[in-house]
C-alpha cells in the first residue's frame, strides 16, 4: 500500500481535530449540569412563595436556568485554552428540537403588503385589479408576487405607468419619474431582497434579546423566507406575538361608546334584513294585520261612541272590551316574538351571547367609556366576518371609523360560567387614513414600572415633533381615552387626566399576574427597540415539541443507536471472522469520525439525524463486505492472502465508488430540498457515506497492513460459511416473467388503491394542523372525533399515535384565516372538545403548515425525486457507456418507488402506525433509490467485468453468473441494513417509524 505515512500522519490529524471538536459539548456541559441543578432550587422557592399563583413550574424553571447560563456567558469553562461557555457552546454540536424541545417557524415576508406600502397605498384602479389578480394567481402558481402583479398589471393597464404610481417625494430614490416598467419591477425586486434582510436582521435583534439558548435564524433567499428554531421555548403565543409583530405603534382617538352604539344597532338591523330576509317579510306582514286589526277598533270605538241609542254605561263597558281586546293582542304578540329566541337571535345577529356584549361594557366601563363591548375570543372570527359585511358608518363626519379589539384577552363571567373575552373599541381616523403619532417618531422604549402601583409598564420617548402633537392630542382629549395600538391591536388606552408636554408617556399593560405583565413589557419594550418590520410576517409553518417528548426521543435515539451498532457489530464477527473485526474498527472511526464533523459544522442533531447515522452504520458496512466478499473470492482461487486483499481492494474499488457516489447524490438532493430534521437526516447521511468511504478503503486497509507486516494472519471466514454462496448457480433470468407479474400485481393494486381510497395525506402537503395528544389514560379514537366534532366545523382526523394513549389530531379549522389570535382561537376549542377525556390529555407536539407553504413542499418533493431519478439515469448511461444500463436502473428505480407507494395506500389506516405522505416519506424513498442504485451499480459492475470475459455467451447466461456472484455481498449488506432498520422501527420512537417503514419495505423489494 502506497503512502502509507501519509495516510497515517492525516489519520492521527483527523483524529485529534475530532476529539478537539467533540471536547467543547463535554466542557459546556458542565455548566449546564450546574444551571439545571440551580434552576431546580430555584423554582421551587419561586413557586413556594408564589403560593395560589398560576404559575407553569417547568417556563419558570426555564427562565431561571437560561438567565444563569446568560449570566455565566463569559465564564470559562475550558481552562486548558481559556474558551468560554459562550465560545464552547458556540463550537459544539446542537440538539433539534424533537431531541431538546422547543418551537420552530418559517416566517414569510408578505411582499403584497411591501408592493402596496411603497405605492403609497395607491388607490390607482389598475393598481388595485393587478394586485387583487396576481394575489388570486398566488393561489395557483408558485411564482413569486411581484412576477405575478407585473404580468396583470400588464394586462389590466397596458398602457399605464408604474413609475407614476411608485415614485413620490418619500421614495424618489427608489424610483425614479423616468424609470420604465421593467426598471420600476427590478427596483421592486431589490426592494423585496432588502426587506427581507431587513426583517431578518430584526427579528435577530428580537430574539437575542428573548433570552433563547442557541437559536437558530436561517434566511432562504430563494423563496424569501426565514427559518428560525427556538430550543426550550415553551411559551408559544409570546414567541408568536414576538415574531410576527411589525412593531406598528400608532396613536388614535377613539369614539365614546354612546356615540357609536347607535351606528352598531343600524348595522345590526341591515346584518339581520340581509341574512334573515324572511324576517322582513314576516315583520312587514305582521305590521300590515296590526294596522287593519287597529282601523278596525277605532272604528269601532267612534261608531259606539256616535251611537245616540246607547245609554252611557253601555258605551263604557263596550268600549272597555275593546280595550281589552286590543291589549290582549299586543300581548299575545310579545309573548309570540319573546318565546321565539331563534327568531330573536336572528334579529339580532351581533348582540348577545357568543357575540359583542354591551352590558359587560356598562358593568365594568365606567372609567374606559370608549370600550362598546366585550366578545369571547372563540368568536372575535365570527364577529368580524358578521361586520365585513355591512359598512358601520361613523358618528362623526369628520372623521372615519375603525373597530378594533383588544390585545389581551381577560377572564370575564358569561353566565354560570367564566371565558377569555376581548373588548372591542372604535378608533377615530382622520380623512388621511394615518394616525397623528407613530412609531417613527419614538425614540425609545423601555421596560419600567408604575411609580403608584408598582405594575410593570412600557416607557417611551417622543422626539420633538411627537411630543409636540402629544401634548396637543393630550390638551385635546382631557377626559377621555387615547387608544395605542400595535399592529392593529389596542394594548393600552390610557385616561388623559392633564396634558403631557415632554413627550414621554407609558404603556399600561391591562390585566393579569405580575408574572405574565412583566413579560409582556419586556417583549413589547424589545420589538419596538429593535424597530419596526418592513413588512408584516405570517407564520407559514410552525413545530412545537414539548420537552417530554424531546427526552423520550434521545432516549429512543440512543437505545436503537447502541443496539444497531451493537448487532452490526456482531454480524461482521461472527460472518467474517478477523475481517469482521477490522471492519467493526473501521466502523466505530467512522462513528467518530461523523460525529467530530457534524459538531465541526455546528450542525443540528435530530431524531431523523440519529437514525441517519444509524443508518450509516448499517449501510458503511456495504463497502467492507465487498471488500471481504471480494478477498475471499481471490482467496477460493487459490491466491496468497496478500495477493488476495490486494486484488480484493482493487476489484472492489470501482463499484464502491459507484455505489457511494449514486447514494451521496440522493444526500445532497434531500439536503437541496429538505427543511428542518429532513435537512439535518440528509446531512448526517451525506457525511456519513463520505466518512464510511475513508474508514472502509483507508483505516480498514491501514490496519489489515500493519498487521501482515508484523507477520500475523487474517481469516475472512469461519469453516461453515468458507463457500457459502460460493456455487450459488441460481437460474434468476428464467424466472424474470414470474417476477414481473408479481410486481405487476402489486403495483396494480396500488394504483387501484390510490384512484380509491387515496393516501393519508400529512399537514406537510395538505396544509393544517396537527397534534400528538398524550392522555392520563388510554382512549377511544372514535371518542375523540365525536367530542371534537362538536366544537370544530367538520369533524378533524384522529389516529392512535405510538399506543392507546396517545393520539394524533389533524384539523384544517381556520388554516387560512391569518390573524395572529387564530392560533390560540383553535388549540382553545381543542382543549375545550377533548374536556376530561382520558383523564385529561396534554399536547406533545404541534406543527401548523400554511396551505402556500405546503403546495411548495409537495412540488419541491416531486422535483427532488425527479432530479435523483434523471441524475441516477444519466450517470450510470455514461459510467457503464451504455444507455441500456441507464435505462434498467431508472425502471428498476421506479419500480421499487412505486411499490413503496402502492403499499402507502393499501395499507394506512390498517397498520396501527402513521403512514403519511410527508417530507419523511419522500426522504425515504430518495434513501431507498439511492439504496437501490448500490446494489443495482453492484451487479452491473459484475456484468461489466463478465461481458469482457464471456463475450460468447448468451446475455442471459451472463447475467445469471452476474448476479450469483454478488450475492454474498447482496445478501449480507441487505441483512445488516434490514437489521439496523428493524432496530429502529421497534425502539427509535414512534415519530419515525412511518418514516422507517417505508425505507424498510423499499430496501426488502
Amino acid at each position: 500500500m502506497q503512502n502509507r505515512t501519509a495516510l497515517w500522519v492525516f489519520t492521527i490529524l483527523l483524529a485529534i481535530a475530532c476529539l478537539w471538536q467533540l471536547s467543547f459539548s463535554f466542557f459546556s456541559g458542565g455548566l449546564e449540569s450546574k444551571a439545571l441543578k440551580e434552576s431546580n432550587f430555584q423554582a421551587d422557592s419561586v413557586m413556594a412563595a408564589a403560593g395560589n399563583a398560576a404559575l407553569d413550574r417547568d417556563s419558570v424553571q426555564l427562565e431561571i436556568e437560561n438567565s444563569f447560563l446568560r449570566e455565566h456567558a463569559d465564564d470559562v469553562v475550558y481552562p486548558v485554552f481559556g474558551y468560554t461557555y459562550k465560545e464552547c457552546k458556540e463550537r459544539e454540536i446542537n440538539q433539534g428540537l424533537d431531541l431538546k424541545g422547543g418551537m420552530a417557524v418559517t416566517l414569510e415576508v408578505s411582499i403584497p403588503e411591501l408592493v402596496v406600502n411603497l405605492s403609497g397605498n395607491s388607490q390607482d384602479p389598475g393598481f388595485q385589479q393587478a394586485i387583487t389578480n396576481a394575489r388570486d394567481e398566488q393561489k395557483r402558481r408558485s411564482d413569486d408576487f411581484i412576477t405575478l402583479f407585473y404580468e396583470q398589471f400588464k394586462k389590466v393597464a397596458p398602457q399605464a405607468s408604474l413609475s407614476a404610481i411608485f415614485s413620490s417625494q418619500n421614495n424618489a430614490t427608489m424610483f425614479d419619474r423616468n424609470f420604465s416598467n421593467d426598471e420600476v419591477v427590478e427596483a421592486l425586486r431589490e426592494q423585496a431582497r432588502i426587506a427581507l434582510n431587513n426583517t431578518e436582521k430584526i427579528l435577530r435583534t428580537r430574539i437575542d434579546k428573548f433570552g433563547v439558548s442557541q437559536p437558530t435564524i436561517q434566511k432562504q433567499a430563494l423563496s424569501g423566507r426565514i427559518q428560525i428554531e427556538l430550543p426550550g421555548v415553551k411559551d408559544k403565543d409570546r414567541v408568536r406575538k414576538v415574531l410576527q409583530s411589525t412593531a406598528n405603534l400608532e396613536f388614535w382617538e377613539t369614539f365614546d361608546r354612546q356615540e357609536v352604539f347607535p351606528k352598531l344597532g343600524e348595522a345590526n338591523q341591515r346584518l339581520s334584513a340581509l341574512l334573515f330576509p324572511e324576517l322582513a317579510a314576516k315583520d312587514s306582514s305582521r305590521v300590515d294585520s296590526m294596522k287593519t286589526a287597529q282601523a278596525e277598533l277605532d272604528t269601532l270605538r267612534k261608531q259606539i261612541t256616535e251611537d245616540t241609542a246607547l245609554d252611557s254605561l253601555r258605551k263604557q263597558l263596550m268600549l272597555d272590551s275593546l280595550t281589552a281586546a286590543d291589549s290582549t293582542r299586543a300581548a299575545d304578540g310579545q309573548l309570540d316574538s319573546l318565546t321565539a329566541q331563534a327568531e330573536m337571535e336572528k334579529r339580532s345577529p351581533l348582540f348577545g351571547t357568543g357575540r359583542i356584549e354591551p352590558n359587560q361594557a356598562q358593568n365594568r366601563g365606567e372609567q374606559h367609556v370608549d370600550i362598546l363591548g366585550y366578545c369571547r375570543v372563540l368568536d372575535t372570527a365570527k364577529v368580524m366576518s358578521l361586520l365585513r359585511r355591512v359598512n358601520v358608518s361613523s358618528p362623526d363626519p369628520s372623521f372615519g371609523m375603525r373597530l378594533a379589539w383588544s390585545s389581551k384577552s381577560e377572564k370575564l363571567s358569561n353566565g354560570s360560567t367564566s371565558a377569555d373575552f376581548l373588548s372591542l373599541r372604535a378608533l377615530k381616523i382622520p380623512r388621511d387614513g394615518k394616525p397623528r403619532i407613530d412609531g417613527g417618531l419614538i425614540t425609545d422604549a423601555r421596560q419600567d414600572y408604575d411609580q403608584l402601583k408598582g405594575d410593570p409598564v412600557v416607557g417611551m420617548d417622543m422626539n420633538d415633533d411627537g411630543a409636540r402633537i402629544w401634548k396637543q392630542m393630550t390638551e385635546e382629549n382631557i377626559g377621555k381615552q387615547i387608544a395605542i395600538t400595535l399592529d392593529g391591536t389596542v394594548v393600552s388606552s390610557p385616561n388623559i387626566i392633564e396634558p403631557i408636554p415632554n413627550g414621554s408617556s407609558r404603556i399600561t399593560l391591562g390585566n393579569g399576574d405580575r408574572n405574565s405583565q412583566l413579560e409582556e413589557a419586556i417583549d413589547l419594550a424589545n420589538v419596538l427597540k429593535a424597530g419596526a418590520l418592513p413588512a408584516h410576517s405570517q407564520i407559514i409553518d410552525e413545530t412545537v415539541v414539548g420537552p417530554t417528548l424531546g427526552e423520550e426521543n434521545v432516549r429512543d435515539g440512543l437505545i436503537s443507536f447502541v443496539v444497531a451498532m451493537l448487532l452490526v457489530m456482531v454480524f461482521m464477527v461472527i460472518y467474517y471472522n478477523g475481517g469482521g473485526w477490522v471492519a467493526n474498527v473501521a466502523l466505530l472511526a467512522n462513528v467518530f469520525i461523523l460525529m467530530g464533523t457534524l459538531a465541526s459544522l455546528q450542525a443540528s442533531l435530530t431524531l431523523p439525524g440519529i437514525a441517519g447515522i444509524v443508518l450509516t452504520v448499517g449501510m458503511a458496512v456495504d463497502a467492507n463486505v465487498l471488500i471481504n466478499e471480494r478477498i475471499r473470492e481471490e482467496l477460493r482461487h487459490g491466491k496468497a492472502l496478500k495477493t488476495a486483499i490486494d486484488l480484493g481492494y482493487k476489484h472492489a474499488m470501482s463499484a464502491i465508488i459507484d455505489a457511494n457516489v449514486t447514494h451521496f447524490a440522493s444526500a445532497v438532493i434531500l439536503y437541496i430540498f429538505g427543511t428542518g430534521p429532513i435537512k439535518s437526516f440528509g446531512t448526517t447521511l451525506g457525511l456519513g457515506i463520505l466518512t464510511s468511504l475513508f474508514t472502509a478503503i483507508f483505516i480498514s486497509r491501514l490496519i489489515i497492513t500493519r498487521r501482515l507486516e508484523k507477520g500475523k494472519t487474517l481469516t475472512f471466514w469461519h469453516s461453515w460459511n468458507r463457500d457459502i454462496f460460493a456455487n450459488a448457480k441460481f437460474d434468476f433470468m428464467s424466472k424474470r416473467k414470474m417476477f414481473y407479474a408479481i410486481s405487476g400485481v402489486v403495483i396494480l393494486a396500488g394504483f387501484a388503491s390510490m384512484f380509491t381510497r387515496g393516501f393519508s395525506q400529512g399537514v406537510d402537503f395538505s396544509g393544517g394542523r396537527q397534534y400528538v395528544v398524550k392522555f392520563q389514560q388510554p382512549v377511544n379514537v372514535d371518542d375523540v372525533k365525536v367530542a371534537l366534532s362538536k366544537v370544530y366545523p367538520e369533524a378533524p382526523a384522529a389516529k392512535t399515535y405510538g399506543g392507546s394513549s396517545q393520539v394524533m389530531i389533524t384539523t384544517n379549522y381556520l388554516v387560512l384565516e391569518k390573524d395572529q389570535t387564530t392560533d390560540s382561537i383553535v388549540e382553545a376549542k381543542l382543549h375545550e372538545g377533548l374536556g376530561d377525556i382520558g383523564g385529561g390529555s396534554e399536547i406533545m407536539a404541534s406543527r401548523k403548515v400554511d396551505p402556500t407553504i405546503s403546495d411548495d413542499i409537495r412540488s419541491g418533493a416531486f422535483w427532488a425525486v425527479g432530479i435523483t431519478l434523471l441524475f441516477m439515469f444519466t450517470y450510470i448511461a455514461i459510467r457503464f457507456r451504455t444507455w441500456q444500463f441507464g435505462v434498467g436502473a431508472l425502471l428498476a428505480l421506479v419500480h421499487d418507488a412505486l411499490i413503496v407507494l402502492a403499499l402507502y395506500s393499501l395499507l394506512h389506516g390498517i397498520l396501527p402506525f402513521s403512514l403519511e405522505l410527508d417530507e419523511h416519506f419522500i426522504a425515504a424513498v430518495l434513501t431507498v433509490i439511492g439504496y437501490s442504485i448500490n446494489d443495482t451499480v453492484v451487479v452491473f459492475d459484475r456484468i461489466r467485468e463478465y461481458l469482457q470475459d464471456h463475450k460468447r455467451e448468451p446475455w442471459a447466461a451472463v447475467f445469471n453468473k452476474a448476479i450469483n456472484s454478488t450475492l454474498g455481498r447482496t445478501i449480507n449488506t441487505a441483512v445488516t441494513v434490514l437489521l439496523v432498520l428493524l432496530v429502529i422501527f421497534l425502539l427509535g420512537g414512534v415519530t419515525i417509524q412511518g418514516f422507517v417503514f417505508a425505507m424498510f419495505v423499499g430496501i426488502a423489494v
